[in-house]
């Protein structure tokens, strides 16, 4: 039986910890002895979840990366594992460092196209040494590990580099029907964080007459701005931010078209699940959403309201087109169950040990 830890900084909602959520529970049903490390307790419903399913939660109990023992205590706690799994940065760095004292295999997550650090050309080398340091580093689409390896400067025969395609639990939307006397209403499941881009969809709400409201799940540092521009073009009444949320599906619910305005995504995942639930997708024109989107649901140029605005007057005056599009997105998100997602990384774990 393998043993596997996970590392990431925090389990709190966004793309990188909805997958661990997801997945270790999966893991585990299969027989694999998994664990997360994390900073800091959350106790959110995403903890809870992997608690039920008999996914161990280990805490760093740390807020300062600069303490002179976090390291020390860092690669004391990666003891004992067959595999230790590390996503999101800072941890990218301290993984790398802790291989150098560590006898496991370490594997690194890629989540995403783009990411401040690809912006200063001077950290390249670092990049190249820390991404070294891993024993298989895995992109969660083609994309990903296209603009990766372009990054690094990585050889197409690196055998270390794969792609295991992110994934949902499918089984979580299998009921999800759409509930009567709402208004119109589009639904965003996101953090708030430039890359999400919500602004663009408050200002496409400002294009759209008072039968459209639009719901925003999830929280972080951009949702004070964003209810600050939805009260100044005086749509705020039809702006409502609920927060994070633990049952996406019941928001689904209350649905007519799922929205996912970002700037870069490395997958969308919340675009899978709300397609999976029964909704028509409009997406930005970005790698990560195109991969997942693109002859299913909607495609519109990235930071476009009006064309935004458009697409979402259109599906809804064309009942015909709305329900075809319903069912080609149903049909796509078919290809991504969390199942597949699972057994694909315990066959990563498997071939190197």
């Amino acid at each position: 039986m393998v043993r596997v830890l996970h590392v990431i900084s925090l389990l709190e909602v966004g793309g990188a910890q909805r997958l661990v959520s997801d997945m270790l529970p999966v893991m585990a049903a299969q027989g694999a002895e998994v664990s997360v490390l994390v900073n800091r307790r959350m106790n959110n419903f995403l903890e809870r979840k992997l608690e039920d399913a008999g996914v161990r939660i280990l805490s760093l109990d740390v807020e300062n990366y600069h303490h002179p023992m976090f390291l020390w205590r860092f690669v004391r706690m990666l003891r004992g594992y067959d595999v230790v799994h590390v996503h999101l940065f800072p941890y990218l760095y301290f993984g790398a460092i802790a291989s150098l004292f560590l006898k496991c295999r370490f594997v690194y997550t890629e989540h995403s196209t783009n990411n401040r650090r690809r912006a200063h050309r001077c950290l390249r080398w670092i990049e190249r040494i820390a991404y070294r340091q891993y024993d298989r580093v895995v992109s969660i689409s083609d994309k990903v590990q296209d603009s990766l390896m372009r990054w690094l400067g990585a050889s197409r025969n690196d055998g270390r580099f794969v792609v295991v395609s992110n994934g949902v639990d499918l089984h979580n939307f299998d009921v999800v029907k759409k509930e009567s006397g709402y208004p119109v209403t589009l639904l965003m499941v996101s953090r708030f964080t430039a890359a999400k881009d919500q602004a663009t969809v408050i200002r496409a709400m400002g294009l759209l007459d008072e039968r459209y409201h639009v719901v925003f799940v999830g929280d972080g540092p951009t949702r004070q701005g964003c209810e600050a521009l939805a009260a100044s073009l005086a749509v705020g009444d039809r702006c409502h931010f609920v927060g994070e949320q633990s049952d996406i599906p019941s928001w689904i619910a209350k649905a007519d078209i799922g929205v996912q305005s970002s700037v870069w995504e490395g997958f969308g995942l919340s675009a899978v699940e709300l397609m999976a639930g029964g909704l028509p997708v409009i997406a930005s024109d970005i790698e990560g959403l195109r991969q997942v989107v693109e002859d299913a649901g909607i495609i519109v140029p990235q930071g476009d309201a009006q064309a935004l605005a458009d697409e979402v007057m259109r599906l809804m005056a064309d009942k015909g087109c709305y329900q075809e599009t319903v069912e080609r997105c149903r049909r796509r998100a078919q290809d991504y169950s969390i199942e597949n997602t699972a057994l694909a990384y315990l066959e990563v774990y498997e071939r190197m040990i």
